[in-house]
């Protein structure tokens, strides 16, 4: 009887230890987040990337009812940063902000990480705002243009991009659509593009058109077209390049991540804020200006969305190598 009730207190007291811990964690998760939230921004300040996140987490942080500090964690096409955010603590204070660039340096085998290497936490943006542009003193004004030189003079168009980023991926891709061969210029970053297009060192890039519409306007650079299959409604003016005979497909979905193995109530938390900030109208209205679409999607819708775009984009995995 005597170890009967010596067994009884000692599973008591198991139990007991086990619902304080439980207890605990979930006193944790329904504080979360009582401290400022790193977001890091694994690309330079001054692009869409960068623009988006700090427009973005003006609003989030309203919803968090915590600080957001966007940390720009520059390098290997975005590799760097997602590494940080890999190796941070999963507690839900290490966040990323980045775009479908990060499945771009697995596809060309310079790594061996992708998306899929940490736990997806919401899309919050898509922007189909990605045009071809070049400089006004260029050889080609148009895309009937550009092709036509590029096939009479090969390797003479100098496409601004960076290795193993997004960009690299629109170049090869375009060599094999089009027909052609580019010189591919690793210049960084899309305001580095910016300005290596604006000091003719390279002479085509495919850059965002919110952050180049000044100089579209100006004459400094010339838009050859829309990489979408149709027109963007918030810019109903801009043509796409398959108009001119010359269809390309190159759209951005922007999102959030955290550290694989995140405690899902915290991700659900983080994600549902993500969610109100896209429904939120005042942060529509300041997105439409950029010419984005806010939309929400929730951490496995967007896991299979992003899923599905990495299959598209595994078509052109073997002309990273040249195959």
């Amino acid at each position: 009887m005597m170890r009967n009730n010596a067994l009884l207190t000692t599973f008591g007291l198991l139990a007991a230890l086990t619902f304080s811990a439980s207890a605990g964690y979930v006193q944790a998760d329904d504080k979360y987040p009582n401290k400022t939230v790193q977001v890091v921004v694994p690309v330079a300040p001054g692009g869409d990337t960068d623009t988006n996140a700090r427009l973005f987490n003006k609003y989030l942080e309203k919803e968090l009812g915590q600080s957001l500090v966007v940390v720009n964690v520059d390098g290997g096409g975005g590799t760097i940063g997602m590494r940080r955010v890999m190796s941070a603590k999963k507690d839900g204070y290490t966040a990323m902000f980045f775009h479908g660039e990060a499945m771009v340096p697995k596809l060309a085998g310079l790594v061996d990480v992708g998306i899929d290497s940490m736990e997806m936490v919401a899309i919050a943006l898509l922007d189909n705002t990605t045009v071809l542009a070049t400089h006004k003193d260029a050889p080609f004004k148009t895309m009937p243009e550009l092709v036509e030189y590029a096939k009479a003079n090969p390797r003479k168009v100098d496409f601004g991009m960076l290795t193993g980023g997004y960009p690299h991926l629109v170049g090869v891709a375009m060599q094999k659509q089009l027909g052609i061969d580019m010189n591919l210029v690793d210049v960084g970053g899309n305001s580095a593009k910016i300005v290596a297009l604006r000091g003719h060192k390279i002479n085509l890039i495919n850059v965002q058109y919110g952050i180049a519409k000044d100089y579209f306007s100006s004459g400094d650079f010339i838009n050859l077209g829309l990489l979408s299959p149709e027109r963007n409604p918030l810019m109903p003016d801009v043509a796409t390049t398959g108009e001119a005979g010359f269809p390309l497909e190159f759209n951005k979905f922007f999102f959030f991540a955290m550290p694989k193995g995140t405690p899902q109530p915290i991700v659900e938390k983080f994600s549902a804020a993500v969610k109100r900030v896209v429904e939120n109208p005042e942060y529509q209205q300041e997105a439409k200006k950029f010419f984005l679409t806010p939309t929400y999607m929730a951490p496995a819708a967007a896991t299979a969305y992003a899923d599905k775009q990495y299959s598209y984009f595994q078509q052109f995995q073997k002309l990273f190598t040249g195959q």
